[in-house]
């Protein structure tokens, strides 16, 4: 018969930990909880090295959506093969490889052999677990389906993760641009132009007045190269303070909206990841207006997140969702019309999955075309700010050579 070791408190809250032979893990905690102990850890004996070794391997502390991807899509898997919910938690407690994320399992794992639900145990856990993943989980379990249920989500966070990457990926050429542009100007201005300062310093001539100019901001920066790098971090940690207030998120939403070029891709965005995510939830089997109430908080702009939350209280109210989409003027009329035909014949879900694919799309096209208008920008503007650096710098040469001729 196997060993297991297993730790647990008593009803005046002293641990005891000891090993005990049972069946199974199940026959064991029921037989403690007769005894009036509180199970918080129980595994079998000869797992005990196989934990030591995963607790030893390199493990990340963030939580990222990758892990979450592999968590539930593993996890799906397992149960589509009939594999227990605690075995198959058991199992992925070795594959993890978020600290954070593996501590959280195998608590969870520990609720559950509790007698506490799926559910449940990662409400526990709302910093790892949204509201998205609860809501899934919960009508997994309540419609005997949750491998379809998590198999669902793990679709969900892999589209989310491709548009994440998509976006990062198109924006990687133009931060380097940029980065590039920001450090040559750095070395041009506290490096170069002293050196040919100290030269004009010998010609005994008047220097053109761009070139005083110039040579008068190079004096600035390397003066107060420590203060104006001070102050942009400073600037930048106001600016990122002021938008995780109430109102500042407000109008930093607002503003993404309004910013041209930009406007368009932001509204795709919210409107893929609407769609999407109510999409993936009516096809689980969530009710509507529960859908609504949770795709309305993460949506990632409280413009759109607004909208949502009428459009949700509409349905409350037995109305349907096409009007006050249409009325919010955050939502396409493509997506409103298809809305109001998936409403009409009872396929709502998979209209919004075919919205959501659309938008998709509509994303990386818009990406592209925004790529492709910032790479010229910022290589003339480079090819400005480097031209206005060397002109400054000739023009006394050049006005040396014109006096030299002339006399």
């Amino acid at each position: 018969m196997p060993q297991f070791i297993y730790r647990a408190r008593d009803k005046q809250g002293k641990e005891r930990q000891a090993t005990e032979e049972a069946a199974t893990q199940e026959e064991l905690i029921a037989r403690l909880q007769k005894e009036g102990l509180l199970v918080t850890s129980v595994y079998r004996r000869e797992a005990a090295v196989e934990r030591k070794v995963v607790l030893s391997m390199p493990l990340h502390l963030k939580v990222t959506i990758d892990d979450m991807i592999i968590f539930a899509r593993q996890l799906a898997t397992m149960l589509e093969a009939g594999v227990t919910l605690l075995k198959s938690l058991d199992v992925l407690t070795r594959q993890i490889e978020s600290r954070i994320l593996l501590k959280a399992v195998q608590q969870i794992r520990h609720d559950i052999a509790a007698g506490s639900t799926f559910r449940d145990a990662l409400a526990k856990h709302p910093g790892i677990f949204s509201p998205y993943w609860i809501q899934m989980v919960e009508t997994g379990e309540a419609s005997g389906a949750l491998p379809l249920a998590l198999a669902q989500l793990a679709d969900y966070l892999e589209t989310a993760a491709a548009i994440r990457r998509k976006i990062t990926a198109s924006l990687v050429y133009p931060a380097a641009l940029v980065s590039i542009a920001l450090v040559a100007l750095t070395i041009f201005t506290v490096w170069i132009i002293p050196i040919f300062s100290r030269v004009f310093a010998g010609f005994n001539i008047e220097l053109p007045l761009f070139t005083r100019m110039v040579i008068a901001f190079s004096t600035l920066m390397r003066r107060y190269l420590l203060f104006w790098v001070g102050g942009a971090v400073a600037v930048g940690y106001l600016i990122n303070q002021y938008i995780h207030t109430q109102a500042g998120r407000w109008q930093f939403d607002y503003l993404k909206f309004k910013t041209p070029v930009l406007s368009s891709l932001f509204q795709r965005i919210a409107i893929e990841r609407f769609a999407s995510g109510l999409g993936t939830l009516i096809e689980s089997g969530v009710p509507i207006v529960y859908g609504l109430d949770i795709v309305s908080k993460f949506l990632g702009n409280r413009i759109v997140e607004r909208a949502v939350a009428e459009v949700r209280d509409s349905v409350r109210q037995g109305k349907g969702m096409a009007g006050p989409l249409e009325k919010s003027g955050v939502f396409t009329p493509m997506v409103v019309q298809m809305v109001s035909v998936g409403e009409e014949i009872g396929e709502l879900g998979k209209m919004l999955k075919k919205a959501s694919e659309f938008y998709r799309e509509r994303i990386s096209t818009t990406l592209t075309k925004i790529v492709s208008l910032i790479e010229p920008a910022v290589l003339v503007l480079m090819g400005i700010m480097v031209g206005v650096l060397v002109i400054s710098m000739f023009l006394p040469i050049f006005q040396l050579a014109m006096v030299s001729r002339g006399g």
